[in-house]
């Protein structure tokens, strides 16, 4: 069984299909096979006067060796596609011992989370943001941990991610912003917050609900946070997530495109959607020096930013050559290890009072955080 584009349910939706291949095939000539009709779906085509080009994803799971039936099938064709699109999107993965094991190790994670006191084992780490022009720090983003009583600490691109297809994502945003609003309260009143939402928040009014009122509540002024929506929700919903900007912008807040130029929205939604700022993927920062095409998209992105008149901060720097190369550029809001790892609230007052770019970067790389 191959799915493209399934879903958790058994129930496919418009933009979701099951392909049945029969006979015994090996997963050599089920990849390849995947392959050709990724390449397919990839050739361009006009609708009307309109340019489009498509792409997609598979994956397999193959009668009796990975199920017996329609369920199990449809679940573990699902899982290698879902595994797939996190790794290698528009590409093919077939279930393997290794999707099992870690289809295992993600029940085990999900049961801990339906079971766990969130209020009490979730957290927040703060990372800075850093304008290189004036060597201040200009914001923190706030980045979910998780020490679970049963687990122990759980890495957070697992649990967020088995939290969003589990449809847990919810509780923890509501919990997490929480805890982020009552510590940036404590900041000088120039530090701005930085706060990731999930595309199953934009797209559930309830959620919206709490949050705004949460973001009402806040003995901060709402100007000063920055919501984050990764270029996924612009896949699910684009009215309720128009919609949704609209209220959060309505409050004050700033709302960010993360992730952007990973490949899920075009340059119409920059136009379409009210975004503040754009922030470039880290993927890009690390293949700088290796890959000419990341340094030119980098480039354009900065310069795309500069026409549009939004901020543009630039993720994932980590080392003294990607800082050259994109001072060089004119990238001056910038992100990441370079400058610091996250760090707990209380080290927050600490890392502000240090004087100096150069001062402060050392002081937070020698904490051991």
């Amino acid at each position: 069984m191959c799915a493209i584009r399934a879903s958790s349910s058994p129930v496919w939706g418009g933009d979701e299909f099951a392909l049945f291949l029969s006979g015994q095939v090996s997963a050599d000539r089920l990849k390849r096979f995947g392959e050709q009709l990724c390449e397919a779906l990839r050739v361009p085509f006009s609708l009307g006067d309109t340019p489009v080009q498509i792409s997609g994803s598979l994956g397999f799971a193959s009668y009796p060796d990975h199920g017996t039936t329609a369920a199990q099938l449809y679940e573990f064709a699902d899982y290698a596609l879902y595994h797939g699109k996190r790794h290698r999107r528009g590409g093919v993965s077939v279930f393997d011992t290794n999707h099992s094991t870690q289809m295992q190790q993600d029940a085990t994670i999900e049961i801990a989370l339906r079971k766990a006191d969130l209020e009490r084992e979730l957290s927040i780490m703060f990372q800075p943001i850093v304008d290189v022009t004036t060597g201040e720090t200009v914001a923190f983003e706030a980045l979910a941990r998780w020490k679970s009583t049963h687990l122990g600490e759980v890495m957070p691109d697992q649990f967020i991610r088995i939290a969003e297809r589990g449809g847990l994502i919810n509780r923890l945003t509501v919990i997490l912003l929480g805890k982020a609003l009552a510590a940036a309260e404590e900041w000088p009143e120039d530090i701005h917050l930085s706060f990731n939402l999930s595309a199953h928040d934009l797209c559930s009014p309830d959620v919206m609900l709490q949050i705004i009122k949460l973001v009402s509540e806040a003995n901060i002024d709402p100007r000063r946070i920055d919501l984050e929506i990764t270029e996924t929700a612009l896949l699910h919903d684009i009215n309720q997530v128009r919609e949704a900007i609209r209220m959060l912008k309505f409050l004050g807040c700033s709302v960010s495109l993360d992730d952007f130029g990973t490949g899920y929205s075009s340059l119409s939604h920059i136009h379409a959607l009210p975004f503040t700022k754009i922030k470039i993927d880290r993927s890009f920062v690390q293949a700088m020096n290796t890959n000419p095409a990341s340094y030119k998209i980098i480039k354009s992105l900065l310069a795309l930013s500069r026409d549009m008149g939004i901020d543009c901060v630039i993720e994932g720097v980590e080392t003294e050559d990607e800082m050259r190369l994109l001072r060089q550029l004119g990238g001056n809001i910038v992100q990441g290890y370079y400058f610091s790892a996250p760090i707990h609230q209380d080290m927050i007052g600490a890392y502000l009072g240090a004087c100096g770019l150069e001062p402060v970067r050392h002081h937070v790389l020698m904490s051991g955080t």
